[in-house]
């Protein structure tokens, strides 16, 4: 399973911007005309990639945080595009007239999003139900029966956490948070109608996807997409699944996730997710590699490419204490390994995988993934700190077979970065020096250039380092929640032409 039975990507550039950070007349990016239209204009500046975040449905009660979904497999409802909705020949009521225009906004009003979403969401239904044809239908049926192995237990977990008014499963009746058989039929028959419901959203999510990733296709455009490594603590997945988690008899965590301090965090990162079960008395717990092995193979059938998120916690993850205040108490555990990936290989072929290896790497992490052949990710804002070996500067990196950066949706975006985080003179003589810098102002081309000429297979641009945006864009800020996190979103306006075609010649010297 090593290097030479990988199979390497096409050397390429790529644009990093998630669905709904994409322009939208209704206040958010989604799998409407801007999806297609950017998809045109990734093609249009000779790009190979977009990589976007993670797909799944998010709350409110973590500030819409892609990464804290409350479902591994299913689809984010408020990417669902409402004009082709409309389109639908089904659908009699007119949607739109309820939504209101937002064309020029550059930061998502996610709580107004979500009630019209819902709102919508609902009325379409029942259009369905009352004028859906024959085949219709049946492409709906098939779609359930297609997707069963999560979709009925989504379904039936999102209708509960209406009826009880909070995704926090354990919070619930005992018979139903434990999983009692009698209870779950139960609750499946009394609230039929709803289950119904979510199933729809998530058929109307998977049919406006396929038309998309078919555009895409069409314009050679490959999709990265991302596995959050862990799952929600209050989420379908681990209510359904408490064996293959690290849960006290009570049903309360033995530990949490997270990460020492690093980089990113003086204090370390509590992220609050359950653990997994990676052994069971020192076997393999084979349902947790079953699940991840369900877990990627859905994934798969809607991007071409997985980045999977904090790829160290396969060699080893760190445990923190569930009362612990922050990041810096834990310690590392015995992650599951190699045989893991050679389990995922023989169940589904060869893994196109990214592996997210940044923070404290191990001389056990980097053999792990030289084992598994993946390549591993290389920030260009990291590469800057004056020491001689920094893995990150382009002169190091000897492999081709990683992704390069100039910055991920953790960073600043790079203008910010360099106009507010590079301290002291001898720093910023450094890279101005390194970047071959007459004036600062030529420093964004100049870092874009210096990620589009290294060695790496693929490089990666977040959208507004081509777009030369402030801080004030910056998508995320780790270990903060709220405030403007998540909701960045470009405007139709700020996609110069003359930008990408700047970057299209980019890619042409230095063949990409």
């Amino acid at each position: 399973m090593g290097n030479n039975k990988h199979r390497r990507f096409e050397r390429g550039s790529g644009i990093l911007l998630h669905i709904t950070s994409l322009p939208g007349k209704f206040g958010i990016g989604n799998l409407g005309k801007s999806a297609f239209e950017f998809a045109d204009y990734l093609a249009e500046g000779g790009q190979k990639y977009w990589q976007i975040l993670p797909l799944g449905p998010v709350s409110s009660g973590y500030s819409h945080s892609p990464y804290s979904s409350y479902s591994a497999f299913a689809g984010n409802p408020l990417f669902i595009d409402p004009v082709s909705l409309q389109s639908e020949p089904w659908m009699r009521t007119d949607i739109l007239a309820k939504l209101t225009r937002q064309d020029n906004e550059n930061f998502i009003d996610f709580d107004k999003i979500e009630e019209e979403s819902s709102n919508i969401l609902g009325i379409a239904h029942k259009n369905f139900v009352q004028n859906a044809s024959t085949s219709d239908n049946d492409s709906f049926y098939q779609f359930c029966k297609n997707n069963e192995y999560w979709l009925n237990d989504y379904a039936l977990f999102k209708s509960l956490s209406n009826r009880f008014a909070s995704f926090d499963w354990r919070s619930w009746e005992k018979n139903i948070k434990r999983r009692d058989p009698e209870a779950i039929a139960e609750y499946t028959l009394k609230m039929a109608e709803e289950i119904k419901f979510t199933k729809f959203v998530q058929y109307i999510f998977d049919h406006q996807w396929k038309k998309f990733k078919d555009h895409c296709k069409k314009k050679n455009i490959l999709l990265i997409g991302d596995i959050p490594i862990y799952a929600g603590m209050d989420s379908a997945d681990v209510w359904a699944n408490t064996n293959i988690f690290q849960f006290s008899e009570d049903l309360s965590p033995s530990g949490i996730s997270g990460v020492p301090p690093d980089y990113f965090s003086e204090s370390g990162q509590k992220w609050g997710t359950p653990l997994y079960k990676w052994f069971l008395e020192g076997d393999v717990n084979i349902e947790a590699n079953n699940w991840w092995s369900d877990r990627i193979k859905r994934l798969l059938k809607l991007v071409d490419i997985v980045r999977i998120d904090h790829f160290r916690g396969f060699e080893s993850y760190w445990n923190i204490h569930p009362d612990s205040s922050d990041g810096k108490q834990g310690k590392w555990e015995q992650g599951p390994g190699t045989e893991f990936f050679k389990f995922l290989k023989k169940e589904l072929g060869p893994l196109p995988i990214i592996a997210e290896d940044l923070g404290i790497i191990t001389e056990n992490v980097e053999a792990l993934r030289k084992e598994t052949g993946f390549p591993g990710m290389k920030i260009l804002q990291f590469a800057f700190d004056q020491q001689p070996d920094n893995p990150y500067i382009p002169e190091n990196i000897t492999d081709p077979n990683c992704v390069i950066y100039t910055g991920t949706h953790d960073n600043n975006t790079s203008a910010g970065w360099f106009a507010g985080e590079i301290s002291g003179k001898e720093k910023r003589d450094y890279i101005k020096s390194y970047l071959k810098l007459d004036k600062e102002e030529d420093f964004l081309w100049k870092f874009i250039e210096t990620s589009i000429s290294s060695i790496a297979d693929i490089s990666i641009i977040p959208l507004q380092d081509l777009l030369g945006l402030s801080a004030k864009t910056r998508i995320n800020t780790p270990g903060t929640a709220g405030g403007s996190n998540w909701k960045w979103k470009a405007v139709s306006a700020s996609l110069e032409k003359d930008r990408m075609k700047r970057l299209k010649s980019l890619c042409e010297i230095y063949k990409r």
